[in-house]
């Protein structure tokens, strides 16, 4: 008798690569409003050429701007949510099918995620990232540089207007160099790391959320001083430093080893959260769009079916099908 093949995971993905974007986008949107404080705190304690704590972030903030001055920047973020995470998403897939040799197989074994990870991460960071971590940042930076008479910038969109006016379209892309290397290799670790973790572990939303907040977290440890060097290039004290090489040694210079590790206990939470809440609502989202949007097409039995997404590992259940062929064996 054949053995049967059994559900190795109760999520679906997308059969189709709309679902993916819009999937990736609710599932973005939704986390950046979840973690944005976390975020702020983070960017707040990296902008300081002082050593300052979390929590004196969190008290200076709410003592002068009040609750949601922690949510100065969110704007930027929730208007690029969904295109990031639609290049993110797509990108992965995309380049995670060109490395497939012609048996399906991954050319590069192991190694393959972690590859498509760094061309997904790339791309995100050149289309999306580099312009909304820029204006988010000039945008926090702006409410603590200008305390004495007010923000210079009345939100999201003046503050583009501004930026551009003053700056040209090259304003809102500073720290490029530094936002890719540092985006495609957080990209790269955490979908390499995710993909690593055995599929057993990941079958479950739980399962899922820890495996995502595992990833997440080992990507900080490694990349956090790019992260520094990324936000100092792209404030508004970014004209003092003529390259990221510059920026790295004025920081080592003056404020020493650790000025690398600023920030580095938000961001750790902040990206925790964000891998492991992206993951499991990713896969949530696409059992609610299977609801009302069939596109899906039935897979080769006994086949890994990847679908849209090679993140949450479905294994289609043809137990009933198995045991129906075997009847007509005999």
């Amino acid at each position: 008798l054949r053995r049967a093949v059994t559900r190795m995971a109760p999520v679906k993905k997308p059969s189709h690569a709309g679902k993916a974007v819009v999937a990736g986008g609710i599932s973005g949107a939704v986390e950046i409003c979840c973690t944005y404080p976390i975020e702020f705190t983070k960017t707040v304690a990296q902008l300081s050429t002082k050593n300052v704590t979390a929590m004196e972030v969190v008290k200076d903030t709410l003592r002068t701007r009040g609750f949601f001055g922690l949510y100065k920047g969110l704007d930027s973020m929730v208007y690029f949510a969904t295109p990031k995470a639609a290049i993110r998403f797509s990108g992965f897939e995309a380049a995670s099918n060109a490395m497939r040799s012609a048996d399906g197989s991954p050319m590069f074994g192991g190694a393959t995620s972690f590859l498509a990870g760094l061309v997904a991460g790339a791309f995100e960071a050149i289309i999306v990232t580099t312009p909304q971590e820029t204006i988010k940042i000039k945008l926090i930076d702006d409410q603590f540089k200008t305390q004495e008479t007010g923000p210079r910038f009345k939100g999201f969109f003046h503050g583009v207007k501004t930026i551009v006016s003053e700056e040209g379209f090259a304003g809102i892309y500073h720290g490029l160099s530094p936002t890719i290397l540092k985006v495609a290799t957080a990209q790269a670790t955490r979908f390499g790391v995710y993909m690593y973790i055995p599929a057993d572990y990941r079958k479950t939303p739980l399962g899922s959320a820890c495996s995502g907040a595992f990833a997440g977290g080992f990507s900080v440890i490694i990349f956090q001083g790019l992260d520094v060097i990324k936000s100092r290039m792209q404030g508004l004290d970014a004209a003092k430093y003529t390259s990221s090489i510059h920026c790295l040694k004025e920081l080592l210079a003056n404020e020493g080893i650790m000025a690398l590790y600023k920030g580095v206990g938000p961001r750790m939470t902040r990206v925790c959260c964000e891998v492991a809440i992206t993951m499991t609502l990713y896969g949530e989202v696409v059992k609610l769009l299977d609801s009302v949007w069939d596109t899906s097409t039935p897979p080769p039995r006994k086949q890994l079916a990847h679908a849209g997404s090679t993140l949450i590992p479905v294994r289609y259940d043809t137990k009933e099908k198995d045991a129906e062929g075997a009847k007509k064996e005999k």
